[in-house]
Parts: structure tokens; sequence; C-alpha cells
């Protein structure tokens, strides 16, 4: 095989393990965690906080009530059962229990207002952990697969880089030494196709002479512009 093809098959192998370590990297990113797991997590926390916050409103207004139900009933006895006989008294008297039960209403109506959040709280709390259980279960289920995915890419590498070994071998010290610098400095890509006379790799015209040179595949023409190595074909 001519040293051209034999640098474009070590350009082939190059390309592929290059995907193969970016599919890698992407497996290994994903397995880092769930985007969706994520989210019915804050989703979760953010409900299991509003519950929480809602009965504890709760039972702060129905102490409050209760209280105060405490200190009306007394003042009521006293108030209908004949102990109490000063008018003056029991107009005072009639007049307190006025005011703890304005009170007391007004805490039942937050009451009413509490249970219509803390019904909602718990309908978004039970969805919110349904959808949390979900999500953990399809991250099981994915998280084994990418672990299966990252140690096959694994071994795709190490066999992509054992066929590289074997091919730099096929290649003149000289001409991968070329092959190697331009790669590094042009992205990866050290090969390109001479297409209607242009460069594949960056689209300049080619002269006449290096694009003939391009033609002997045991010889190394080069791109005057951007240097990767040219084949015809």
């Amino acid at each position: 095989m001519s040293q051209v093809s034999e640098i474009r098959t070590l350009q082939e192998i190059d390309d592929e393990a290059g995907n193969l370590r970016a599919s890698l990297e992407e497996a290994e990113r994903r397995l880092k965690g769930s985007e969706e797991l994520s989210a019915a997590r804050e989703r979760f926390a953010a409900a299991d906080g509003e519950l929480a916050d809602a009965r504890k409103e709760q039972r702060r207004i129905e102490g409050e009530v209760d209280v105060l139900t405490s200190k009306i009933a007394p003042e009521e006895k006293r108030l209908y059962d004949g102990s109490v006989r000063n008018p003056k008294e029991l107009t005072n008297i009639q007049h307190e229990v006025e005011i703890l039960k304005g009170h007391r209403s007004k805490l039942e109506d937050q009451d009413l207002e509490v249970m219509a959040r803390l019904e909602a709280a718990e309908s978004e709390h039970a969805d919110a952990q349904k959808g949390l259980v979900r999500a953990e279960a399809r991250w099981e289920a994915e998280r084994a697969a990418l672990a299966q995915e990252t140690r096959r890419l694994a071994g795709a590498i190490a066999s992509a880089d054992a066929k590289r070994e074997s091919q730099k071998a096929r290649v003149v010290p000289r001409h991968l030494a070329v092959y190697e610098d331009v790669r590094r400095r042009r992205g990866g890509i050290a090969v390109a196709r001479v297409a209607g006379g242009n460069c594949g790799g960056c689209r300049v015209g080619i002269p006449e002479a290096v694009r003939k040179r391009a033609f002997d595949p045991d010889q190394l023409a080069q791109c005057p512009n951007c240097e990767r190595i040219l084949y015809v074909g």
C-alpha cells in the first residue's frame, strides 16, 4: 500500500478513536447525574417544604383558636350563669367575649385558607413523590446502560489505540512526523482530499504543481495554505 494510503488509514483510525473518546466523555458526564432526576428531586424538596410550612401554619392557627376558645368558654359561663350581677361588669364581659370571638372568627377564616393551601400542597407533594420515584427508576436503568456503554467504549478505544500503534509502523518516520505535526495544529485533521482543484480542508485552490504531486501515492503533497497532506481519489 502507498504511503499516502497508509497515512489515510492512520487518519481514519485517529478519527474513529476521537469519536469513541468523545462518546466516552459524554457517557461519563451523563453518569455523574440525571437532569431529570435532579429536577424531580428539586420539585419534591420544594413540595415537601411547602407541605411542612402549611402544616405548621395550620397547627399555629388551630392552637390560637383553641386558646381563644378556652378563654371564651368561662367568660360566657359567667355571662349567663347569674354569678355576675353588676351590669357594668356584665357589659365588660360581653364586650370582651365579642372581641375574643371576633379574633377567633378571623383566625377561623385564615384556617380555611390554610386548609385549601394544605390540600394543594398535599396534592403537589404526592405528585412530586410519584415523579421522583419514576425518575429514580429511569435513572437506575439509564445508569446501568451507561456503565455498560462506558465499558464497551473503553474497550473500543483500547482496540483503536492498538490499531494505531500497528498502523504507525507502516508509515515512514519522516512522513509520520509531518502527519503528527499537522494533525496537532489542524484540529486533528491532517489529511484532505483534492476536490475540484481545491484543498478539501481549507477550500483554497491548489497550484498545479502541487496537484500533480498529489497524484504520486508515495510522495507527500501538502496544501500550501493549511499544510494538510493531500490525496486524489
